[in-house]
């Protein structure tokens, strides 16, 4: 249960290491014997300053790299509430986390049809003038549906519901822990927290991707893709502690962009299948143009290659993640 906000005092040392001394907000700076509530309080107010920084400071429409920006902060904050959790207050995680969720989840589609369309883009280049017949029709389709979801992220960006999210964050990181939390908590050590961090989510990532077979279905590769991107994070974190971890956090990274392509490919197929039902609702039998067969064959022919690819680096990750487990442990 959330604590009344004049309850939520700072007690004086959240913002000391062990020795004593002052910390910045910037860089937290602690050890593995440090107070994890500390660090965590440093990391919050850290990850929601990026948040803030990110927000476009003018009226106009996000860029793609801020729209970019802006996911990538959110997330990194939502993985540090949920890291974090059981030292914060309940009600204002559930609240933040229920917020973040909406927000990065309303600059989804545009994020997503920026990368298809430059890909696109890329694709018509390498096809010759002479089969380029019936792209013009789908390249009105993605143009309509890249300014739709541009208006609704510009949308979500600018209201009054982004700006009470960003506020309510600002006000809870500037709290800092209050002193029944830093009683409870306070003898917890940041080298402690990370075994156990660690140890848990390591485990969850290596479950997830020893369970799926050959014939995994995409939304399984999908969930396996978000553990890692979460592990990642996580391991970032940590490694401002224990800086050997930035390398298992870059192998992270390789997988969640390996099977990032894969879901892009799905999402590419399945944006034709939508196109097919158009031309089909708009007096047509649904065909693709042969151009957009191909363009569907040359990704399913993609996701194979990274099926293939996921299968053979797969066990050089789970000794990757098993060794920074060691290192921790």
């Amino acid at each position: 249960m959330s604590e009344p906000r004049a309850q939520r005092q700072v007690a004086p040392t959240h913002l000391l290491s062990k020795s004593g001394e002052p910390r910045s907000h910037g860089t937290p700076g602690f050890g593995p014997a440090d107070p994890f509530i500390a660090f965590a309080h440093a990391i919050l107010r850290r990850e929601a300053a990026g948040l803030a920084t990110s927000k476009p400071k003018t009226e106009q429409a996000p860029t793609p790299d801020e729209i970019h920006q802006l996911r990538v902060a959110a997330r990194r904050l939502r993985v540090a509430l949920r890291l974090f959790g059981r030292m914060l207050p309940s009600k204002d995680t559930t609240r933040f986390n229920t917020e973040l969720r909406w927000f990065a989840g309303s600059l989804g589609d545009i994020r997503d049809l920026d990368v298809y369309t430059d890909n696109f883009k890329a694709y018509v280049q390498g096809v010759p003038p002479e089969q380029r017949g019936g792209l013009s029709g789908y390249e009105m389709y993605l143009r309509r549906e890249r300014t739709e979801a541009r208006q609704r992220a510009a949308a979500a960006v600018a209201s009054p519901r982004a700006a009470a999210l960003l506020a309510d964050i600002e006000r809870f990181v500037a709290g800092g822990p209050s002193a029944g939390a830093l009683r409870r908590w306070g003898s917890l050590t940041v080298g402690d927290a990370m075994r156990q961090s660690v140890r848990r989510s390591v485990g969850r990532v290596r479950s997830i991707g020893n369970a799926l077979t050959t014939r995994a279905r995409p939304a399984e590769l999908h969930a396996l893709r978000i553990k890692s991107k979460r592990l990642r994070y996580e391991l970032e974190f940590f490694a401002e502690v224990y800086p050997p971890l930035k390398q298992t956090a870059k192998e992270c990274k390789a997988l969640q962009d390996l099977l990032g392509t894969l879901q892009d490919v799905y999402a590419g197929t399945a944006r034709l299948r939508r196109y097919s039902v158009l031309l089909r609702k708009q007096g047509g039998d649904g065909s693709l143009p042969p151009a957009l067969v191909a363009l569907r064959k040359s990704q399913l022919d993609v996701a194979r290659d990274v099926r293939r690819s996921f299968r053979a680096t797969w066990p050089g990750f789970v000794a990757a993640i098993g060794a920074a487990r060691k290192l921790v442990a």
